[in-house]
């Protein structure tokens, strides 16, 4: 800490020399140690001084794509810590954009479009396909590899940009740190072709996730439709049936007559039996790391289509058109109701199947390429 005193009454008037000539001249050069080079106020935030980027604070709610964005940020921004800050500004302004991406206040609706995660991500592979044109030779290995990595993982076996990166002659200049601009231009563009690939497997995997959802959400609407109609009309939805001879009826709400519970009674032990194939299926479940979660929307499908299943399930056997099935008192419909609402598993295994093609293309090899592949082989 530099101690400044009140200079003697001698020098009040050299108030227009400059401070430092009134100094010794060995305690100039503190002073002036702080250059400002260009670029050096981007090097701190993206550099070797990353942390001091302002991610969020203490006690914030962060989701796991935030945390493995900032991983992914400060992974890149390493990267290019040593690289000149003219070759570098194209990789810091893409890491910027991922890091705003990623803190926040969100768009509204971001849970159900996905801006800022898409937008962070695809900041982050647009930094990551840079890197073999900014890199030192020495590190342009490391980008070689993982261009080959991703190349497998998502290229088909016949892609031109697969095939450049695991030419052979390429990888010898790139181990004798002789590439030329067209060998990093190859890396790129490999990279970028398969980040690009996963980021429209993301897309689709949400845009099934919303699929998902608007069924639930119809599924939903349709069931609450009919319980208030059977509510207010219970002749609406015949769920009696005559059991005796005097003609008295067999009703799930447990009256001798049709009531405005009978319906709702139905509904709720057949989401009961949705929400038991709900728990069942999730040992079918597979871990990812994607932000879009197939197996609660699948959840929420079955619940309100169980209910419906159960309702038309009962209706259907107390009409009599059933035949070999009567049900003799309230808890034989009980039981069918719980089985009707577990029936509806034949309808959303095959609304899984097709969201599992898609989430499982998000780990890795794509379901695209496979196809060409099988195709190629087969041919």
């Amino acid at each position: 800490m530099v101690v400044r005193t009140k200079p003697p009454a001698g020098l009040a008037s050299t108030a227009g020399v400059p401070r430092a000539s009134a100094r010794p001249a060995g305690k100039t050069r503190p002073q002036r140690t702080r250059t400002t080079t260009p670029g050096a106020a981007r090097q701190a935030p993206t550099g070797s001084q990353l942390p001091v980027m302002q991610w969020w604070s203490d006690g914030a709610k962060v989701a796991p794509w935030q945390v493995e964005v900032r991983h992914r940020v400060e992974d890149l921004a390493a990267q290019v810590a040593g690289v000149p800050p003219a070759r570098r500004a194209v990789v810091e302004r893409h890491l910027d954009a991922a890091h705003h991406a990623a803190v926040r206040p969100f768009p509204r609706l971001q849970w159900w479009n996905g801006t800022s995660i898409e937008t962070a991500w695809n900041a982050t592979h647009l930094a990551q396909a840079t890197l073999p044109l900014v890199v030192d030779d020495s590190a342009l290995v490391r980008q070689l590899v993982d261009a080959r990595r991703r190349s497998i993982m998502r290229l088909s076996k016949g892609d031109p940009m697969r095939l450049a990166v695991e030419d052979v002659a390429l990888g010898e200049r790139v181990e004798s740190r002789t590439a030329t601009a067209e060998d990093r231009q190859a890396i790129a563009a490999a990279l970028q072709a398969s980040l690009e690939l996963a980021d429209d497997e993301h897309r689709n995997l949400r845009d099934w996730r919303n699929r998902l959802l608007r069924v639930a959400l119809l599924a939903l609407v349709a069931l609450a439709l009919t319980v208030a109609a059977a509510a207010l009309r219970p002749e609406y939805l015949p769920l009696c049936a005559p059991t005796n001879p005097d003609g008295s009826s067999l009703c799930p709400g447990g009256a001798a007559t049709a009531t405005s519970r009978d319906a709702g009674v139905v509904a709720f032990l057949g989401a009961l039996g949705g929400a038991l194939a709900a728990i069942i299926a999730m040992r079918r479940a597979s871990p990812g790391s994607s932000p879009y979660r197939i197996t609660p929307a699948l959840s929420l499908v079955r619940v309100p289509l169980g209910g419906l299943t159960a309702v038309v399930g009962v209706m259907l056997v107390q009409s009599g058109e059933v035949p070999g099935i009567n049900l003799a008192n309230a808890s034989q419909v009980a039981v069918f109701a719980l089985l009707f609402g577990f029936s509806q598993e034949l309808v959303t295994r095959l609304l899984e199947s097709k969201a599992r093609i898609v989430q499982d293309a998000t780990k890795g090899r794509s379901s695209s390429a496979d196809r060409i592949d099988v195709s190629a082989t087969q041919g």
